[in-house]
């Protein structure tokens, strides 16, 4: 009896450290999905290759004292331009419908029209980084942090970025009729 109790306890602590692993593995990548063309996942390492010409010091204000930062990191529309959305050409200016939700592990999340995010529509400034002030974001902010440099107030900024979700609006659009 007790050999079975002590089996079960061990199998028990081997299935929880496998669950974290695989956490972990999850939480280390960043994924882009919905209407897209390419649904895509790429580690912090992946962006940088992927992303190379596009990364760059970002200037931001954080915290409640509104501290001066640097991060590294790469624009958020790269990323949905690289997965590719699923426009219609019948439909006009059918990519300034979409909308991003940028979501971090813990469920939290921030949204943008694909528009405002478009250098010649909005041109919001919104950024994935990876590093802030010199130094790899600790495990708990970990693996990017969103930045939105153009924003007054900082709501937008999240910590733990996995997941990126883009919409059609013109799709939802026609729900609601």
């Amino acid at each position: 009896m007790r050999f079975q109790i002590r089996l079960t306890a061990l199998a028990a602590v081997v299935l929880l450290a496998s669950l974290c692993l695989l956490a972990q593995d999850r939480a280390a990548k960043l994924s882009a999905r919905g209407d897209v063309q390419n649904p895509m996942e790429w580690s912090i390492e992946e962006l940088k290759t992927q992303f190379a010409g596009k990364i760059q010091d970002v200037k931001f204000l954080s915290g409640k004292e509104k501290q001066s930062r640097v991060g590294i990191g790469i624009p958020l529309l790269s990323v949905i331009q690289a997965a590719g959305l699923k426009t219609d050409k019948g439909i006009r200016h059918h990519d300034l419908k979409y909308m991003a939700i940028v979501e971090a592990y813990d469920s939290y999340q921030a949204f943008f029209s694909v528009a405002e995010l478009m250098p010649e529509v909005g041109n919001a400034q919104a950024w994935l980084v990876w590093n802030v002030d010199g130094k790899p974001l600790p495990e708990k902010e970990a693996p990017l942090r969103l930045v939105v440099s153009s924003d007054q107030a900082g709501h937008r900024q999240i910590f733990g970025v996995v997941k990126i979700i883009l919409v059609d609006g013109a799709k939802l659009a026609g729900q609601s009729k």
